[in-house]
């Protein structure tokens, strides 16, 4: 198993704000990696490192094997291309079809504008069906994305980045607006997902139940700093509660 994502003492400075301080860690193919910490501790940067949104100040972030400091634009694209992105307000446009909505995945691999449904390939559409179907939605594909319920909402967004066939998929905060139950449905879903296709996941979570119950290793973040970094099997609800204590922790090396 190799590592896919590797953070070299990366640090991230907004003006006077320091929103990562000498982060290093490293996350193999097909690990869930979830990240714990409050609002501003830094989780969001860190993703959004991942695939090149922000750069870092100083230090080094490789992802699948791209050097992201020196990485231009068409590299960068193509990093993109195999790094999908859940988001917590699902970034759906409620007008179209959910069908239409999932098809959107594909345009990173496409040329030109698409209008329309039937604008995309015959491929790209029976390939959105079958993500669908995987996700449980079939039925809506030709309602409008507007109609569903928060967590089908999400797991259409799933499906969508799905078609992007992505080595690493990212979620920030993906259950922070959705009732327990359906947070947990999305957060089954993500942990199957991820072992039928040794998919790579890092998500953002604030719920510990959920990051101890689906997440392999849980990465505590305060004040943009490592806190804590061990597997999840055997990580007592108290230790991973103390990320969001005032009080500094050690970090702790993975088991």
């Amino acid at each position: 198993m190799h590592d896919v994502v590797t953070f070299h003492r990366v640090s991230k400075r907004f003006g006077a704000t320091v929103a990562l301080d000498e982060v290093s860690l490293s996350v193999p193919e097909g690990q869930i990696a979830v990240l714990l910490g409050l609002s501003g501790s830094g989780k969001s940067t860190l993703l959004r490192h991942v695939d090149g949104l922000q750069r870092a100040s100083t230090g080094s972030v490789s992802v699948l094997g791209t050097d992201l400091a020196t990485a231009s634009g068409t590299r960068l694209r193509a990093l993109r291309r195999r790094v999908g992105f859940v988001f917590q307000q699902f970034h759906l446009v409620g007008g179209l079809t959910v069908l239409e909505n999932v098809c959107t995945g594909a345009l990173g691999g496409l040329r030109g504008p698409r209008l329309g449904l039937f604008t995309y390939p015959k491929r790209v559409r029976q390939e959105a069906l079958r993500h669908l179907d995987r996700v449980g939605l079939t039925e809506q594909a030709f309602q409008r994305a507007d109609t569903l319920s928060g967590g089908q909402q999400q797991r259409v967004a799933i499906a969508r980045a799905l078609l992007q066939r992505p080595e690493i998929l990212l979620a920030d905060e993906p259950v922070a607006s959705l009732d327990p139950e359906s947070a947990g449905q999305v957060m089954r879903l993500l942990r199957e997902i991820s072992a039928e296709r040794n998919l790579t996941v890092l998500c953002s979570l604030h719920q510990v139940d959920l990051a101890l119950s689906w997440g392999d290793r849980v990465i505590g973040l305060r004040s943009g700093r490592v806190v804590l970094d061990r597997q999840a099997a055997g990580l007592g609800r108290d230790e991973a509660m103390a990320v969001y204590s005032a009080v500094a922790s050690v970090p702790a090396a993975v088991a």
